[in-house]
């Protein structure tokens, strides 16, 4: 059993989450949520009942460095049922993004030295990719991530999907662990996750050779 339930608060953040998984040969089985953190919040108990039986992996944004994460975690998922792992990222998805300096910077197309170092701390990891790519050499990044002017609108028409790609083809969980504790943390707990998964597929076929 290597596929996993996926929550997420919206579709930029699949990639990520995917390339996650994929760190532990674990895959994704069906996707829910991308409506934002208070719609999937609202769903988390059925989440949690639901993970008694099957694997979850559920991702929502802490939103700010200065939040208790400990705190939020027992809020938001005081008692985890077997399966479910629940993560927050500090305080943003976005905030793991930056943290592979070389592949974000590849990207965006700007100079590596422009990539913050400690992304956890940024009070904005989304923005400040936004700023990253009005300094990006090629055109498609400035005018797909960076919002038009006068539009009203925090991203660019093209941010989701292109920050969901980027997150699942050249962004590495690992590489970016070494800059981000929260995601560090994260890596852990999937890692815990998959080896009680092939620990319990492992006694189920030891059971069927028995019978």
């Amino acid at each position: 059993m290597n596929q996993v339930m996926v929550a997420v608060e919206g579709i930029s953040d699949e990639g990520a989450v995917r390339s996650i998984l994929r760190e532990f040969n674990l895959t994704v089985h069906l996707t829910l949520g991308r409506n934002g953190k208070a719609a999937l919040l609202s769903k988390i108990s059925a989440y949690n009942d639901s993970a008694k039986y099957m694997p979850w992996f559920v991702l929502v944004d802490l939103d700010s460095p200065d939040t208790c994460i400990v705190e939020k975690l027992r809020q938001w998922m005081p008692n985890p049922s077997e399966y479910m792992l629940f993560r927050v990222a500090v305080s943003e998805l976005e905030a793991w993004l930056l943290a592979d300096r070389e592949a974000i910077a590849q990207f965006l197309g700007v100079s590596v030295d422009r990539v913050p170092r400690n992304p956890d701390s940024l009070k904005d990891p989304k923005q400040e990719i936004i700023n990253l790519a009005r300094r990006s050499r090629r055109r498609e990044i400035r005018e797909g991530l960076v919002p038009r002017q006068g539009s009203g609108v925090a991203i660019g028409p093209t941010y989701a999907s292109d920050i969901r790609n980027f997150g699942e083809s050249m962004w590495r969980p690992k590489v970016a662990a070494e800059e981000s504790p929260s995601l560090s943390r994260c890596l852990r707990r999937v890692e815990e996750l998959a080896n009680k998964l092939y620990k319990n597929t492992d006694a189920l076929k030891d059971h069927l050779r028995e019978t």
